[in-house]
């Protein structure tokens, strides 16, 4: 047994392997890092921690990635793993700046080509939203950066002084009647537009109808919102840490 873990800007998504099998998923908060200890030792209670012979880590949060290192260690007697540091990913990088990717954006590429073997569009809608291209071959080209839904709520509030912060969702008309229902309309409309209007662009830049994944907390609003995604996957990082684990053979260390 092996444990992936995902640490994003706002959650911490764990997957316990047995080996290339993807067993069972766990979600915690990584806003509050000191507070994710008696999640953690819930989880690695239920996971029979004992049989855990390997850590794989992504980070985009070196704090809470630091806070978790440290707790595996004093836990499980484990060094884990970090992907980009101790770990290579298995995709050609054809941007200007390969090292400043992201590993999320980089996992999920290669996850989603493991799925289609074709162009793809990889759109993660967390805490960011991202939109990434990857080609035919398998290599990641490049993408788009955005805000995402929550943050561009916390921004609205954050830098005026009069509006409030909204928890956005559907909205029951496109005009609002009220502040936080114009607010509301604007960010989820907003969003689901800006997001259908890249992706034509992108199919036009790189002419072809590319397979497009939707991952991450808000994949189903825009799944059920462009019809053009049609495939969501939510555990695709943890996927994407398996293949990295599977094609540089580190499942034969851990079995052995």
């Amino acid at each position: 047994m092996w444990l992936a873990i995902d640490i994003g800007n706002t959650n911490i998504h764990i997957g316990l392997f047995d080996k290339d099998i993807l067993h069972s998923t766990y979600s915690i908060k990584s806003t509050f890092p000191e507070h994710a200890e008696t999640d953690f030792n819930k989880i690695l209670n239920k996971s029979t921690c004992c049989n855990i012979q390997t850590v794989i880590i992504s980070s985009v949060n070196p704090e809470t990635e630091m806070f978790l290192v440290e707790y595996i260690q004093k836990k499980l007697s484990i060094r884990p793993k970090i992907v980009k540091k101790d770990i290579l990913i298995p995709i050609t990088i054809q941007t200007e700046q390969p090292e400043k990717v992201g590993t999320d954006r980089l996992i999920n590429a290669l996850a989603a080509f493991e799925r289609t073997r074709n162009w793809t569009l990889v759109i993660d809608a967390g805490t960011a939203i991202t939109i990434d291209v990857v080609n035919d071959k398998g290599a990641f080209v490049g993408g788009i950066i955005a805000p995402g839904i929550d943050i561009s709520s916390k921004a609205l509030h954050q830098c005026t002084s009069l509006l409030p912060e909204v928890s956005v969702k559907k909205p029951h008309s496109v005009i609002g009647k009220n502040t936080e229902e114009a607010i509301n309309s604007g960010i989820y409309w907003g969003t689901i537009g800006m997001v259908n209007r890249i992706v034509n662009m992108v199919c036009d830049e790189i002419k072809c109808h590319p397979a497009i994944i939707a991952t991450g907390g808000n994949a189903n609003i825009l799944a059920r919102e462009i019809p053009i995604i049609t495939n969501v996957c939510p555990n695709l990082t943890l996927e994407g840490i398996g293949i990295i684990y599977k094609k540089l053979g580190l499942n034969k260390i851990s079995d052995s």
